[in-house]
């Protein structure tokens, strides 16, 4: 046998095993992904064939988007943060989502004080996560339990946001950071800067 000819079966062989080992793997990551993204509250990227148009692969991006950037979209009206907390429906708003909007921005004519946060959502959305894994952390942390609900007030250590409201604007609208959160398990119920 000449020695300078490969040996095309072996090397169809160990293709075939390759494809299949990538196969295998493949499918694992498939199937824990969903489980681990709950889990850690990461958002690893799902794998999709992909669809071709002439030759060329076709990448769908709706899988990656994020709502406001940082939020999975669940379906059904449920979002997950990277930290793990849930915003669902619920409250007057109708959704916790456009509750937490409120705290974006300033109401002058509301009674009392409104804690606003620095950001707008993605912002908030970042500095609840930060609050909530230094609660869970027990750091700079005051917990209650009212009521089946937890409530968090976290000194994050610097500047959050800042008081509104009435109040707030009276006093020359001086600096937040402190975040309350308040939580039905993991499920956000309201949370503002203080």
């Amino acid at each position: 046998m000449d020695k300078s000819v490969p040996n095309r079966r072996s090397k169809t062989a160990q293709t075939t095993w390759g494809g299949l080992a990538l196969a295998a793997l493949v499918a694992i990551y498939s199937f824990a992904r969903p489980a681990i993204d709950q889990q850690m509250g990461w958002n690893l990227p799902a794998v999709k064939p992909a669809a071709l148009v002439g030759d060329k692969p076709v990448v769908d991006t709706r899988e990656r988007e994020l709502v406001h950037g940082l939020l999975r979209d669940l379906g059904n009206e449920r979002y997950l943060s990277p930290a793990g907390l849930l915003f669902t429906r619920g409250g007057a708003e109708g959704h916790r989502l456009d509750h937490l909007e409120r705290h974006t921005r300033d109401d002058p004519t509301r009674p009392g004080k409104h804690g606003v946060f620095d950001g707008g959502m993605p912002g908030a959305l970042k500095t609840i996560d930060r609050a909530y894994d230094r609660a869970k952390a027990g750091e700079r942390t005051t917990k209650e339990i009212d009521q089946g609900r937890t409530i968090y007030t976290v000194d994050l250590g610097g500047r959050v946001g800042y008081v509104g409201g009435r109040v707030g604007n009276r006093q020359s609208k001086p600096m937040a950071r402190r975040v309350r959160i308040v939580l039905d398990k993991d499920r956000v119920i309201t949370a503002y800067p203080m």
